[in-house]
């Protein structure tokens, strides 16, 4: 009897940003529950989503859908405050897993594009995607072997006390730069927000080694947040 031929494994291609909106946003339009405009002085656009896909990832849409807000009219969610490409990565992630686009990769998606994801998604509760952008920023500060310091203040300015962004911020410094600039040179020290280098000198008091790139990757799971929705890592 003759064996059937193997089957090629199947291939999942991940469509860009503009493929993805072009080719997908008008086949979702029959299927999706949810319209999500953008109203910002810099764009009026329109994102049709499914509504399960957003109460499942953000408490705080699956509030805005299943309560009476005054943004919520006819399944139309208005957003004001968000930046639109931004958010546009946002989509992105929730149906591809990804918010690096196809003619981008890992070393040329700006740092600034990574933390902004990480902001909309601490803002509106999507944990998964908050574990997904650290992952990436550790991914490219080992590739790059890059800190992003430059960012500290922004991001002071956009996160809560209790950050496991800030956290991963100051290990970075503290395991892989040179903090000996911030005790010795004054116009370094004006860079950075006071309580930013006491949680440097503090960690690096109790963690005065340093460490590779690979170890801390391995120990990526320690910035991430685990709850209902987002099981702990596997081992």
């Amino acid at each position: 009897m003759a064996t059937q031929p193997s089957k090629p494994p199947l291939t999942l291609v991940l469509p860009s940003f503009h493929n993805f909106h072009r080719h997908l946003k008008p086949r979702r339009h029959f299927l999706s529950d949810v319209i999500i405009k953008m109203k910002t002085p810099a764009t009026d656009e329109v994102f049709h989503v499914h509504k399960a896909l957003l109460c499942h990832h953000s408490p705080v849409f699956r509030a805005m859908l299943e309560h009476d807000w005054m943004e919520k009219q006819d399944g139309i969610i208005v957003l004001k405050e968000e930046d639109h490409e931004t958010f546009r990565r946002f989509i992105l992630w929730l149906y591809c897993g990804t918010v690096i686009d196809q003619d981008e990769d890992l070393s040329t998606i700006p740092f600034r594009k990574l933390i902004d994801c990480y902001f909309l998604a601490d803002r509106r509760d999507v944990t998964a995607m908050q574990n997904y952008i650290i992952d990436t920023v550790i991914r490219n500060s080992r590739a790059e072997k890059t800190l992003f310091c430059s960012l500290q203040r922004q991001i002071w300015k956009n996160t809560p006390q209790q950050s496991l962004l800030r956290k991963y911020m100051v290990d970075i410094l503290v395991f892989k730069g040179d903090i000996s600039k911030l005790l010795k040179d004054e116009n370094e020290k004006d860079k950075y927000d006071k309580s930013f280098i006491v949680d440097v000198l503090m960690t690096k008091l109790k963690n005065p080694n340093l460490i590779s790139w690979d170890e801390l990757y391995k120990r990526r799971c320690s910035y991430h947040i685990h709850n209902e929705r987002v099981p702990p890592c596997s081992a």
